[in-house]
């Protein structure tokens, strides 16, 4: 007769300082997407986007729970399932953008990348896909770890096609959308699991390199040929942010506004903000990509440095729990979780600030959007039974 593995028997303890952290971040964002409705178009103002908020706060909540009886192990047989499904999502809206009208999808700002449920609200396959790629790599990545002789260039090239193949694949049907944010991020969790997982260092400085000689390239060019930096980058919205990124001030009405009015209202809000709920500047987007603008306005630098210790605080101790655990596929899913995270916070943080270009990326659990939250719960729901887990071990 089979016997029941050894992990099915052991008692689930929760962390109670991870919970709490995630029910500030609750707090925090229906505070501050409450405190973003005057600043909202008139139609979104009736609509009280904080309700729905908390209701899809809830539902992750439901999810979440209903994830702890799965186990960790079915969590990475199943992703391959999500998978495909969620390929034929993203093929289907192709399909509606390129060649024919289908139900259930309408074009937001332009970009063709939800469904529309009815009684339910919008679905964005993209946000979940990020999610079952981390997976899917890291279960990648420990069994080229398992099977490799040597730590080479060669085994590293084998092990980039091994997760190019499963990685580009979805990158090709997000992109057309168009969308650049979610394949951002997909690229910056994959290679952080990459560096992290066993590759040579050489590729870290690399990389490194390729960066800095890109960012001081895409600089020098906007100052000596912009027309050269136009054919590169292809003209459009993509140069025009830049443009109004590198100078703010000549394109403050035109394709610098989003900087402009953001930095007027970090400057103007002092130390404790403008008041509560106060629209003194109105932004677009407010709900979502200028939430951290939002709270600036409105709680001045202590709510902005409240958020950015915050967000620390949440980095440390998902890597402390990855640290404290023995499985090397789950520490790589929190790695690539925190190369996630990490890098929304800091793009986000960072363009509201001026410190880098607009690029659309939300705050991670503070801006609204239900399918962004949900696709986290996923590694989170992974990351609570990692934690248990490290502390039944130390009862043991």
């Amino acid at each position: 007769m089979s016997q029941v593995p050894e992990r099915s028997h052991r008692k689930f303890i929760l962390d109670r300082s991870l919970l709490l952290l995630l029910l500030i971040f609750v707090a925090v964002s229906l505070m501050a997407i409450y405190c973003a409705e005057p600043l909202m178009s008139s139609y979104l103002r009736s609509s009280h986007l904080w309700l729905k908020q908390g209701l899809w706060f809830l539902i992750g909540a439901m999810v979440c729970i209903g994830l702890f009886f799965f186990g960790i192990d079915r969590f990475f047989t199943g992703a391959k399932v999500f998978y495909w499904v969620l390929m034929g999502m993203l093929a289907l809206l192709l399909v509606d953008r390129y060649l024919i009208d289908l139900p259930l999808i309408r074009p937001v700002s332009g970009t063709t990348a939800w469904y529309q449920i009815p009684g339910f609200g919008s679905f964005q396959p993209s946000e979940f896909m990020k999610v079952v790629l981390i997976i899917m790599t890291a279960d990648i990545i420990r069994e080229h770890n398992e099977t490799k002789q040597e730590m080479s260039f060669a085994s590293d090239f084998e092990l980039f096609f091994k997760v190019a193949k499963v990685v580009i694949p979805p990158l090709l049907l997000i992109l057309p959308q168009p969308e650049t944010g979610i394949p951002i991020i997909i690229v910056v969790s994959i290679l952080v699991m990459l560096l992290i997982g066993g590759i040579r260092h050489e590729w870290f400085i690399i990389g490194c390199t390729v960066l800095v000689l890109l960012f001081g390239g895409l600089i020098l060019l906007y100052r000596l040929d912009p027309s050269l930096l136009s054919q590169l980058i292809g003209g459009g919205y993509k140069l025009n942010r830049i443009y109004g990124w590198l100078d703010v001030e000549l394109y403050s009405n035109t394709w610098g506004h989003q900087l402009y009015t953001s930095l007027l209202t970090l400057g103007s809000s002092g130390l404790t903000g403008s008041g509560f709920r106060e629209a003194i500047i109105y932004f677009p987007e407010p709900q979502t990509d200028f939430i951290f603008s939002v709270i600036g306005q409105n709680f001045g630098l202590m709510g902005c440095g409240f958020v950015v210790l915050l967000c620390t605080a949440l980095d440390l101790k998902l890597c402390s729990i990855a640290m404290h655990y023995e499985g090397e596929r789950e520490r790589l899913l929190v790695a690539g979780l925190l190369g996630m995270l990490i890098f929304q916070q800091v793009q986000n943080m960072g363009m509201i600030t001026g410190l880098l270009p607009i690029t659309g990326i939300t705050l991670p659990f503070i801006s609204y959007g239900g399918s962004s939250m949900l696709s986290y719960i996923i590694p989170l729901s992974i990351v609570f039974m990692m934690s248990s887990e490290n502390k039944v071990k130390l009862l043991h």
